[in-house]
């Protein structure tokens, strides 16, 4: 008979700790262990790979706005969003067969981005439901499948949702070299409209010759550039301010009917959003969900070779801190966070 000494428990990942990286208010943070969470039952159980610094990383750590509607303002903070891992839990309710999963399957994502979340993906484990993540590719990595998650989601669903997007309309996407500016731009084209991209000039050849943009301005070469669509009657379907910069005017260069989307409710939005009320345009913001869809159409557009996610570097979890000050300093893509056997 076999030795019950030397038998493992049910759920032996649930039974153990785990290290997760817990910060404090201002940016001082420190490895722990934990408890591994439980999955619940429309849940897994991911062990992650990779992880990502993400802009609401510094504006969670400051209390800012931004920061309270993205994550709990109670510490201890556990942060991070984006992930890629594999499935070692599945919870009872889960329809594992019709999704794909099993254990070990290859999944990828992130946490929601809201007020009550708890969790941080700088940690060995998450929890997050099964409809929230997606399989990720084979030929896709796990460095690219976690850099992809929000800024591509965000895009997608700013463009296509929120915007109203299809094809043969036009889009004038400003803030095109940045990440959720550069995903805009391709997946735009992807989308079948007909791209705008307003850019620096250091991204100005990625942004027309990488990316595909049909034109694109260079707001350091032309500053007015508004004024000049404006003076010539140039109008757009949909406008996304990636890096929110436009003035309340921008709303002018319209189509009627048109959208115009922000990627946070800066005042300038909500001056907006208060002058159209009673307008044919829109004005929105938009708060990226995570989704297997969504996820799922990213993954396929990289495959395919029809999406690509710019990567500045990777650190290793135990280098959180040079990782963090990479990230508020000059980079040309996501700073990505090396979890598993980073420590």
């Amino acid at each position: 008979a076999q030795d019950k000494r030397f038998q493992l428990p049910k759920h032996p990942i649930t039974d153990n700790k785990m290290k997760t990286v817990q910060f404090k208010f201002g940016g001082d943070h420190a490895v722990v262990n934990v408890k591994t969470p439980t999955p619940g039952a429309d849940e897994i159980l991911v062990k992650v790979k990779f992880s990502a610094l993400d802009t609401c990383h510094e504006e969670i750590l400051k209390k800012t706005m931004t920061g309270y509607f993205t994550h709990t303002l109670k510490e201890p903070l556990y942060l991070g969003y984006h992930y890629s891992g594999t499935v070692t839990d599945i919870g009872a309710d889960v329809e594992s067969v019709e999704l794909g999963l099993t254990k070990g399957t290859e999944v990828f994502g992130f946490l929601q981005y809201e007020p009550n979340q708890t969790q941080g993906a700088f940690a060995e484990y998450v929890a997050v439901k099964a409809i929230d993540c997606a399989i990720k590719p084979t030929n896709v990595s796990n460095e690219v499948a976690t850099a992809s998650a929000t800024e591509a989601v965000t895009a997608l669903q700013a463009m296509r949702d929120l915007g109203g997007l299809s094809k043969g309309q036009s889009i004038l996407i400003v803030g095109a070299g940045g990440g959720v500016g550069s995903a805009a731009v391709q997946i735009a084209k992807n989308l079948g409209a007909t791209v705008t991209a307003v850019c620096g000039t250091k991204d100005v050849d990625r942004v027309k010759h990488h990316w595909g943009a049909d034109s694109v301005v260079d707001r350091v070469v032309n500053p007015q550039y508004l004024q000049s669509m404006l003076k010539e009657g140039v109008r757009f379907d949909v406008i996304l301010d990636a890096c929110n910069a436009l003035p309340a005017s921008s709303t002018k260069i319209l189509k009627p009917k048109g959208a115009m989307v922000n990627t946070i409710p800066t005042l300038t939005f909500i001056w907006n959003k208060f002058k159209t009320l009673f307008s044919s345009t829109k004005v929105s913001f938009v708060s990226c969900h995570s989704t297997k869809n969504d996820l799922e159409l990213i993954g396929k557009w990289i495959d395919e070779g029809n999406l690509d996610i710019p990567i500045d570097s990777t650190f290793e979890v135990r280098d959180m801190e040079s990782a963090m000050v990479k990230h508020a300093g000059k980079k040309s893509g996501r700073v990505l966070i090396k979890v598993e056997d980073g420590w």
